[in-house]
Protein backbone atom coordinates (compact mmCIF):
# COMPACT_ATOMS: atom_id res chain seq x y z
CA UNK A 1 0.00 0.00 0.00
CA UNK A 2 1.60 3.31 -1.01
CA UNK A 3 2.53 5.73 1.75
CA UNK A 4 0.51 8.88 2.05
CA UNK A 5 2.47 12.03 1.20
CA UNK A 6 3.23 14.20 4.19
CA UNK A 7 0.93 17.15 4.48
CA UNK A 8 1.79 20.64 5.76
CA UNK A 9 -0.07 19.71 8.93
CA UNK A 10 2.14 16.62 9.44
CA UNK A 11 5.25 18.67 8.79
CA UNK A 12 4.13 21.31 11.27
CA UNK A 13 3.45 18.67 13.93
CA UNK A 14 6.90 17.18 13.39
CA UNK A 15 8.52 20.59 13.76
CA UNK A 16 6.68 21.15 17.04
CA UNK A 17 7.81 17.73 18.35
CA UNK A 18 11.43 18.45 17.40
CA UNK A 19 11.14 21.84 19.07
CA UNK A 20 9.92 20.22 22.30
CA UNK A 21 13.14 18.23 22.57
CA UNK A 22 15.07 21.51 22.71
CA UNK A 23 12.68 23.28 25.07
CA UNK A 24 14.03 21.99 28.40
CA UNK A 25 17.74 22.88 27.93
CA UNK A 26 16.80 26.19 26.30
CA UNK A 27 14.42 27.22 29.05
CA UNK A 28 16.69 25.97 31.84
CA UNK A 29 19.42 28.19 30.38
CA UNK A 30 16.95 31.05 30.02
CA UNK A 31 15.89 30.63 33.64
CA UNK A 32 19.54 30.82 34.72
CA UNK A 33 20.07 34.05 32.78
CA UNK A 34 16.84 35.53 34.15
CA UNK A 35 17.99 34.84 37.72
CA UNK A 36 21.41 36.29 36.94
CA UNK A 37 19.72 39.46 35.71
CA UNK A 38 17.45 39.52 38.76
CA UNK A 39 20.49 39.76 41.05
CA UNK A 40 22.66 42.18 39.04
CA UNK A 41 21.13 45.30 40.58
CA UNK A 42 21.36 44.15 44.24
CA UNK A 43 24.94 42.99 43.63
CA UNK A 44 26.14 46.36 42.32
CA UNK A 45 24.10 48.32 44.90
CA UNK A 46 27.17 49.15 47.09
CA UNK A 47 28.89 50.67 44.04
CA UNK A 48 25.74 52.58 43.12
CA UNK A 49 25.78 54.00 46.65
CA UNK A 50 29.33 55.23 46.16
CA UNK A 51 28.43 57.10 42.97
CA UNK A 52 24.91 58.33 43.76
CA UNK A 53 24.40 58.10 47.52
CA UNK A 54 22.06 55.96 49.61
CA UNK A 55 18.79 57.54 48.51
CA UNK A 56 19.36 57.31 44.76
CA UNK A 57 20.91 53.83 44.97
CA UNK A 58 17.87 52.69 46.94
CA UNK A 59 15.64 54.28 44.30
CA UNK A 60 17.37 52.29 41.53
CA UNK A 61 17.07 48.97 43.39
CA UNK A 62 13.44 49.68 44.32
CA UNK A 63 12.55 50.57 40.72
CA UNK A 64 13.89 47.24 39.48
CA UNK A 65 12.30 45.29 42.35
CA UNK A 66 8.88 46.88 41.94
CA UNK A 67 8.53 46.14 38.24
CA UNK A 68 10.06 42.65 38.44
CA UNK A 69 7.78 41.70 41.35
CA UNK A 70 4.49 43.35 40.43
CA UNK A 71 4.27 43.01 36.64
CA UNK A 72 4.25 39.22 36.01
CA UNK A 73 0.42 39.33 36.07
CA UNK A 74 0.45 41.91 33.27
CA UNK A 75 3.06 39.89 31.38
CA UNK A 76 0.93 36.75 31.73
CA UNK A 77 -2.04 38.54 30.20
CA UNK A 78 0.10 39.91 27.37
CA UNK A 79 1.27 36.41 26.45
CA UNK A 80 -2.35 35.53 25.67
CA UNK A 81 -2.67 38.60 23.49
CA UNK A 82 0.63 38.39 21.61
CA UNK A 83 1.96 34.86 22.18
CA UNK A 84 4.45 33.38 24.64
CA UNK A 85 7.36 33.22 22.22
CA UNK A 86 7.23 36.97 21.53
CA UNK A 87 7.11 37.92 25.21
CA UNK A 88 9.86 35.43 26.07
CA UNK A 89 12.32 36.71 23.48
CA UNK A 90 11.40 40.40 23.69
CA UNK A 91 11.83 40.31 27.47
CA UNK A 92 15.48 39.24 27.27
CA UNK A 93 16.19 41.72 24.50
CA UNK A 94 14.70 44.68 26.41
CA UNK A 95 16.49 43.77 29.65
CA UNK A 96 19.80 43.51 27.79
CA UNK A 97 19.28 46.80 25.95
CA UNK A 98 18.31 48.47 29.24
CA UNK A 99 21.58 47.29 30.78
CA UNK A 100 23.50 48.69 27.83
CA UNK A 101 21.75 52.04 28.26
CA UNK A 102 22.35 52.02 32.04
CA UNK A 103 26.07 51.68 31.37
CA UNK A 104 26.19 54.97 29.46
CA UNK A 105 23.61 57.02 31.41
CA UNK A 106 24.32 59.46 34.26
CA UNK A 107 20.96 61.13 34.85
CA UNK A 108 19.20 59.85 37.98
CA UNK A 109 15.68 60.00 36.53
CA UNK A 110 16.78 58.26 33.34
CA UNK A 111 18.57 55.55 35.33
CA UNK A 112 15.50 55.00 37.49
CA UNK A 113 13.34 54.51 34.39
CA UNK A 114 15.92 52.17 32.85
CA UNK A 115 16.15 50.01 35.98
CA UNK A 116 12.33 49.90 36.07
CA UNK A 117 12.27 48.87 32.40
CA UNK A 118 14.89 46.16 32.97
CA UNK A 119 12.79 44.72 35.81
CA UNK A 120 9.57 44.95 33.79
CA UNK A 121 11.18 43.05 30.90
CA UNK A 122 12.54 40.48 33.36
CA UNK A 123 8.99 39.89 34.60
CA UNK A 124 8.05 38.56 31.16
CA UNK A 125 10.05 35.35 31.50
CA UNK A 126 8.21 33.26 34.10
CA UNK A 127 4.63 33.65 32.76
CA UNK A 128 5.92 32.66 29.31
CA UNK A 129 8.49 30.00 30.16
CA UNK A 130 6.58 27.92 32.71
CA UNK A 131 3.50 27.27 30.53
CA UNK A 132 5.65 26.37 27.50
CA UNK A 133 7.61 23.86 29.56
CA UNK A 134 4.64 22.39 31.43
CA UNK A 135 2.82 21.75 28.15
CA UNK A 136 5.89 20.25 26.47
CA UNK A 137 6.34 17.65 29.24
CA UNK A 138 2.87 16.75 30.60
CA UNK A 139 3.78 13.15 31.54
CA UNK A 140 6.81 14.04 33.72
CA UNK A 141 6.07 17.67 34.45
CA UNK A 142 7.56 17.63 37.95
CA UNK A 143 10.95 16.38 36.74
CA UNK A 144 11.02 18.85 33.83
CA UNK A 145 10.14 21.80 36.04
CA UNK A 146 12.72 20.57 38.55
CA UNK A 147 15.49 20.64 35.95
CA UNK A 148 14.22 24.05 34.85
CA UNK A 149 14.36 25.29 38.46
CA UNK A 150 17.88 23.86 38.70
CA UNK A 151 18.87 26.28 35.94
CA UNK A 152 17.41 29.15 37.96
CA UNK A 153 19.32 28.02 41.05
CA UNK A 154 22.61 27.88 39.14
CA UNK A 155 21.94 31.39 37.84
CA UNK A 156 21.27 32.59 41.39
CA UNK A 157 24.64 31.21 42.50
CA UNK A 158 26.75 32.17 39.49
CA UNK A 159 25.17 35.58 38.81
CA UNK A 160 26.28 37.46 41.94
CA UNK A 161 29.74 35.89 41.84
CA UNK A 162 30.32 36.80 38.18
CA UNK A 163 28.87 40.29 38.65
CA UNK A 164 30.91 40.91 41.79
CA UNK A 165 34.21 39.80 40.27
CA UNK A 166 33.68 41.86 37.11
CA UNK A 167 32.60 44.94 39.06
CA UNK A 168 35.66 44.64 41.31
CA UNK A 169 38.04 44.34 38.35
CA UNK A 170 36.34 46.80 36.01
CA UNK A 171 33.51 49.23 36.88
CA UNK A 172 29.84 48.64 37.54
CA UNK A 173 29.00 50.37 34.25
CA UNK A 174 31.26 48.08 32.24
CA UNK A 175 29.87 45.10 34.15
CA UNK A 176 26.21 45.75 33.34
CA UNK A 177 27.09 46.30 29.68
CA UNK A 178 28.98 42.99 29.53
CA UNK A 179 26.09 41.24 31.28
CA UNK A 180 23.81 42.43 28.47
CA UNK A 181 25.53 40.17 25.92
CA UNK A 182 24.04 36.82 27.09
CA UNK A 183 20.53 38.27 26.94
CA UNK A 184 20.90 39.48 23.37
CA UNK A 185 22.35 36.17 22.20
CA UNK A 186 19.73 34.13 24.07
CA UNK A 187 16.90 36.24 22.69
CA UNK A 188 17.95 35.42 19.13
CA UNK A 189 18.37 31.70 19.90
CA UNK A 190 14.95 31.46 21.54
CA UNK A 191 13.28 33.23 18.63
CA UNK A 192 14.78 30.80 16.11
CA UNK A 193 14.32 27.64 18.18
CA UNK A 194 10.95 27.70 19.94
CA UNK A 195 7.78 26.78 18.10
CA UNK A 196 4.57 27.87 19.83
CA UNK A 197 0.92 28.28 19.10
CA UNK A 198 -0.20 31.20 17.00
CA UNK A 199 -1.68 34.23 18.72
CA UNK A 200 -5.17 33.28 17.59
CA UNK A 201 -4.93 29.98 19.45
CA UNK A 202 -3.48 31.53 22.56
CA UNK A 203 -5.71 34.59 22.94
CA UNK A 204 -9.22 34.19 24.27
CA UNK A 205 -11.96 35.50 22.05
CA UNK A 206 -13.90 38.58 23.02
CA UNK A 207 -17.06 36.54 23.34
CA UNK A 208 -15.66 34.18 25.98
CA UNK A 209 -13.32 36.42 27.96
CA UNK A 210 -15.99 37.39 30.52
CA UNK A 211 -17.03 33.75 30.98
CA UNK A 212 -13.42 32.72 31.41
CA UNK A 213 -12.89 35.40 34.04
CA UNK A 214 -16.00 34.27 35.92
CA UNK A 215 -14.84 30.67 35.84
CA UNK A 216 -11.37 31.74 37.00
CA UNK A 217 -12.91 33.50 40.01
CA UNK A 218 -14.88 30.34 40.84
CA UNK A 219 -11.88 28.13 40.29
CA UNK A 220 -11.17 27.37 43.93
CA UNK A 221 -8.15 25.03 43.56
CA UNK A 222 -6.16 27.75 41.81
CA UNK A 223 -7.19 30.38 44.35
CA UNK A 224 -6.38 28.08 47.27
CA UNK A 225 -2.98 27.31 45.81
CA UNK A 226 -2.08 30.97 45.21
CA UNK A 227 -2.98 31.85 48.82
CA UNK A 228 -1.10 28.81 50.16
CA UNK A 229 1.96 29.66 48.07
CA UNK A 230 1.94 33.23 49.40
CA UNK A 231 2.25 31.87 52.94
CA UNK A 232 4.86 29.18 52.30
CA UNK A 233 6.97 31.63 50.28
CA UNK A 234 7.22 34.08 53.19
CA UNK A 235 10.28 32.33 54.58
CA UNK A 236 12.25 32.51 51.34
CA UNK A 237 11.23 36.11 50.58
CA UNK A 238 12.15 37.19 54.09
CA UNK A 239 15.50 35.39 54.00
CA UNK A 240 16.35 36.77 50.56
CA UNK A 241 15.65 40.35 51.63
CA UNK A 242 17.09 40.26 55.15
CA UNK A 243 19.33 37.20 55.52
CA UNK A 244 22.69 38.88 55.02
CA UNK A 245 21.79 41.67 57.45
CA UNK A 246 20.70 39.05 59.99
CA UNK A 247 23.99 37.19 59.69
CA UNK A 248 26.14 40.33 60.02
CA UNK A 249 24.18 42.44 62.53
CA UNK A 250 22.13 39.80 64.31
CA UNK A 251 24.81 37.15 64.63
CA UNK A 252 27.92 39.36 64.53
CA UNK A 253 29.49 37.46 61.62
CA UNK A 254 31.98 39.40 59.49
CA UNK A 255 30.87 40.32 55.99
CA UNK A 256 32.78 37.74 53.91
CA UNK A 257 31.72 34.82 56.11
CA UNK A 258 28.17 36.14 56.22
CA UNK A 259 28.08 36.36 52.42
CA UNK A 260 29.21 32.74 52.17
CA UNK A 261 26.44 31.74 54.58
CA UNK A 262 23.99 33.77 52.51
CA UNK A 263 25.07 31.96 49.35
CA UNK A 264 24.70 28.60 51.13
CA UNK A 265 20.95 29.21 51.04
CA UNK A 266 21.19 28.52 47.29
CA UNK A 267 23.66 25.62 47.27
CA UNK A 268 21.04 22.89 47.48
CA UNK A 269 18.92 24.37 44.69
CA UNK A 270 20.55 22.54 41.75
CA UNK A 271 19.93 19.22 43.52
CA UNK A 272 16.68 19.93 45.36
CA UNK A 273 14.68 21.12 42.35
CA UNK A 274 15.00 17.99 40.13
CA UNK A 275 14.85 15.57 43.09
CA UNK A 276 11.67 17.09 44.53
CA UNK A 277 10.13 17.46 41.08
CA UNK A 278 10.70 13.77 40.37
CA UNK A 279 9.35 12.77 43.80
CA UNK A 280 6.19 14.76 43.10
CA UNK A 281 5.70 12.84 39.84
CA UNK A 282 5.91 9.56 41.77
CA UNK A 283 4.23 10.29 45.11
CA UNK A 284 1.96 13.23 44.27
CA UNK A 285 2.37 17.00 44.39
CA UNK A 286 0.50 17.67 47.62
CA UNK A 287 2.36 15.11 49.73
CA UNK A 288 5.76 16.41 48.66
CA UNK A 289 4.62 20.02 49.01
CA UNK A 290 3.41 19.45 52.57
CA UNK A 291 6.67 17.75 53.56
CA UNK A 292 8.71 20.60 52.11
CA UNK A 293 6.68 23.27 53.94
CA UNK A 294 7.44 21.51 57.24
CA UNK A 295 11.14 21.10 56.36
CA UNK A 296 11.55 24.75 55.44
CA UNK A 297 9.60 26.03 58.44
CA UNK A 298 11.67 23.97 60.89
CA UNK A 299 14.97 24.90 59.23
CA UNK A 300 14.07 28.61 59.29
CA UNK A 301 13.42 28.39 63.02
CA UNK A 302 16.66 26.42 63.43
CA UNK A 303 18.60 29.29 61.82
CA UNK A 304 17.56 31.45 64.79
CA UNK A 305 18.36 28.75 67.38
CA UNK A 306 21.61 26.94 66.49
CA UNK A 307 25.09 28.26 67.33
CA UNK A 308 26.77 30.40 64.66
CA UNK A 309 29.34 27.66 63.97
CA UNK A 310 26.53 25.33 62.84
CA UNK A 311 24.45 27.84 60.86
CA UNK A 312 25.48 26.46 57.48
CA UNK A 313 23.54 23.23 58.16
CA UNK A 314 20.05 24.74 58.56
CA UNK A 315 20.87 27.21 55.78
CA UNK A 316 21.50 24.39 53.30
CA UNK A 317 18.39 22.50 54.46
CA UNK A 318 16.36 25.71 54.15
CA UNK A 319 17.57 26.14 50.58
CA UNK A 320 16.66 22.54 49.77
CA UNK A 321 13.13 23.19 50.98
CA UNK A 322 12.84 26.56 49.24
CA UNK A 323 13.81 25.36 45.76
CA UNK A 324 11.78 22.19 46.21
CA UNK A 325 8.72 24.27 47.05
CA UNK A 326 9.23 26.43 43.97
CA UNK A 327 9.43 23.38 41.70
CA UNK A 328 6.59 21.30 43.11
CA UNK A 329 4.35 24.34 43.48
CA UNK A 330 4.83 25.25 39.82
CA UNK A 331 4.05 21.67 38.79
CA UNK A 332 0.89 21.59 40.92
CA UNK A 333 -0.29 24.93 39.54
CA UNK A 334 0.32 23.68 35.98
CA UNK A 335 -1.75 20.57 36.81
CA UNK A 336 -4.79 22.46 38.09
CA UNK A 337 -4.76 25.56 35.84
CA UNK A 338 -6.84 25.48 32.64
CA UNK A 339 -4.47 25.38 29.68
CA UNK A 340 -5.81 28.47 27.92
CA UNK A 341 -5.55 30.54 31.10
CA UNK A 342 -2.27 29.06 32.30
CA UNK A 343 -0.03 32.01 31.39
CA UNK A 344 -2.34 34.54 33.03
CA UNK A 345 -2.67 32.37 36.14
CA UNK A 346 1.10 31.90 36.40
CA UNK A 347 1.60 35.64 36.03
CA UNK A 348 -0.96 36.43 38.75
CA UNK A 349 0.57 33.80 41.03
CA UNK A 350 4.07 35.20 40.57
CA UNK A 351 2.99 38.77 41.21
CA UNK A 352 1.34 37.76 44.49
CA UNK A 353 4.20 35.40 45.35
CA UNK A 354 6.86 38.08 44.81
CA UNK A 355 4.93 40.84 46.62
CA UNK A 356 6.36 40.02 50.10
CA UNK A 357 9.72 41.31 48.86
CA UNK A 358 8.19 44.78 49.03
CA UNK A 359 6.52 44.79 52.46
CA UNK A 360 8.69 42.29 54.39
CA UNK A 361 11.92 44.28 54.07
CA UNK A 362 10.84 47.34 56.10
CA UNK A 363 9.11 45.12 58.68
CA UNK A 364 12.15 42.90 59.20
CA UNK A 365 14.43 45.91 59.43
CA UNK A 366 12.20 47.56 62.05
CA UNK A 367 11.57 44.58 64.36
CA UNK A 368 15.11 44.27 65.86
CA UNK A 369 14.86 47.75 67.38
CA UNK A 370 12.11 46.54 69.71
CA UNK A 371 12.18 42.73 69.77
CA UNK A 372 15.63 41.54 68.65
CA UNK A 373 16.86 39.96 65.43
CA UNK A 374 15.37 36.47 65.77
CA UNK A 375 11.72 37.37 66.14
CA UNK A 376 11.14 38.15 62.45
CA UNK A 377 12.24 34.73 61.21
CA UNK A 378 10.42 32.97 64.07
CA UNK A 379 7.16 34.65 63.05
CA UNK A 380 7.72 33.77 59.38
CA UNK A 381 8.43 30.13 60.24
CA UNK A 382 5.04 29.95 62.00
CA UNK A 383 3.15 31.79 59.25
CA UNK A 384 4.47 29.32 56.66
CA UNK A 385 2.46 26.57 58.38
CA UNK A 386 -0.79 28.37 57.55
CA UNK A 387 -0.36 26.99 54.02
CA UNK A 388 -0.81 23.36 55.19
CA UNK A 389 -4.63 23.27 55.60
CA UNK A 390 -4.99 25.19 52.34
CA UNK A 391 -2.83 22.68 50.45
CA UNK A 392 -4.86 19.79 51.88
CA UNK A 393 -8.02 21.25 50.33
CA UNK A 394 -6.59 21.55 46.80
CA UNK A 395 -7.99 19.08 44.28
CA UNK A 396 -5.44 17.51 41.97
CA UNK A 397 -7.32 18.22 38.74
CA UNK A 398 -9.44 21.13 37.48
CA UNK A 399 -13.17 20.65 37.22
CA UNK A 400 -14.69 19.56 33.90
CA UNK A 401 -16.62 22.82 33.51
CA UNK A 402 -13.43 24.84 33.86
CA UNK A 403 -11.71 22.72 31.24
CA UNK A 404 -14.61 23.17 28.81
CA UNK A 405 -14.71 26.93 29.24
CA UNK A 406 -10.96 27.19 28.74
CA UNK A 407 -11.03 25.46 25.35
Amino acid sequence: MPKKPKTCKDKGAKEVQESKKKVLPLLATSHAVNHMYQLVTPTIAPLLKQDYGNADAGLFVTAFLLSYSLLPAVSGYLTQRFGRKKLLTIGFAITALSFLAIGITDNVLALTLLFFTAGAAGSMYHPSGFPILSEAYPANRGRALGLHQMGGAIGSIVGPIATGFMAAGLTWRSTVMIMAIPGLVLSAILWLSIKTQSTSNVSPSRGTSVANLRELIKYSPVILFIIAALFYALGQRGMDSYGNVYFTDGRGIELVAASILFSSLKWAGPFSAPICGKLSDVYGRRKVLLALVIVESISLYAITAVPSALLVIPCIIFGFGAFGLLTVGEALLADIAPEKQRATIFGLHLTINFSPYIFLTPILFALPTFYGYNIGFVILSILMLVSIPLILKIRNKPTRISENVAT
